[in-house]
């Protein structure tokens, strides 16, 4: 029950964080408010699968049964007019058990059946913890999760002990949500270490000392006084050796930043990477 409690807190800040970014980012509006509404899906399985204890080896069979369906009513109910209807086309063609097999074993999948799988499973694995998460099929080593063997989803400095010095670097799972440290101006996707290969793209540049460049055509155009940057605390990390690229998000310039949210509301940065030819690690829940 320790667990579920803690979780109430986990999915209270990540409904906090949704409020106050649909009020600051209009652009992401529609998506926030849809992630708001599985939002309350997922932390019914989450207390649900923490309380209950399903069995370790039939967690595809319980997310299948018990979640995957609120999953799909939800996306059926408020979900984008296109995600709507290949989730019903889904829905009456293909297994749940088989579109949520495919996501613990690490294999390709079309985009509606990856919101799906991801969707059910990562509030359950969050639920049950290491066990769980050994059951998914994947690399561990220092570009996968640890627990699952899942590819990263976002980058984050951690916030720091020390007000001249920014935190620790991370990796977030796409698939369980862990997170583990990670080596600055290093490639999650490959392992590029030369600094010459490496790129950041910041609104207002950066000032870490690392190599960085402004993203123009967001709101405000170039930096001035006036301008109130919509991300000060994201930037894009991106590599020029394999075309891959991830958001990261600084705590240490936003401590009211949750990643998990403030990544699926910079669509205008992933817009502006991709536009350069690079392609993000791995999609986000809604597909960006």
């Amino acid at each position: 029950m320790a667990i579920a409690i803690a979780g109430t807190d986990l999915w209270a800040e990540r409904r906090r964080r949704v409020m106050e970014l649909r009020v600051r980012q209009g652009f992401a509006r529609q998506i926030l408010d849809f992630y708001r509404a599985l939002l309350g899906v997922q932390e019914k399985a989450f207390v649900e699968a923490a309380s209950g204890a399903p069995p370790i080896d039939a967690i595809t069979s319980y997310v299948a049964e018990v979640v995957f369906p609120s999953v799909v009513d939800v996306a059926v109910a408020v979900g984008p007019d296109r995600l709507r209807s290949e989730v019903i086309q889904r829905a009456q063609t293909r297994d749940a058990r088989e579109i949520v097999d495919e996501w613990v074993k690490g294999r390709e999948q079309a985009a509606v059946d990856r919101f799906l799988a991801r969707a059910s499973l990562g509030p359950v694995l969050e639920a049950l913890g290491s066990e769980a998460k050994r059951e998914c099929i994947g690399p561990r080593d220092a570009r996968h999760c640890p627990e699952c063997g899942g590819p990263p989803q976002l980058s984050f400095f951690a916030r720091s002990t020390d007000d001249l010095a920014s935190g620790p670097r991370c990796l977030m799972c796409a698939r369980c949500a862990t997170t583990w440290g990670y080596a600055r101006m290093t490639c999650p996707a490959c392992g590029e270490d030369s600094s010459s290969r490496l790129n950041i793209f910041g609104e207002l540049g950066t000032t870490s000392g690392e190599r960085g460049s402004v993203v123009r055509g967001l709101p405000g155009g170039p930096v001035a006084n006036s301008y109130r940057a919509v991300f000060p605390h994201m930037r894009i990390e991106a590599c020029d050796t394999c075309r891959s690229y991830l958001l990261s998000v600084d705590l240490a310039a936003d401590p009211a930043a949750v990643p998990v949210v403030d990544e699926i509301s910079a669509i205008p940065l992933d817009l502006y990477a991709r536009e350069r030819g690079y392609a993000k690690v791995t999609t986000n829940l809604m597909g960006f």
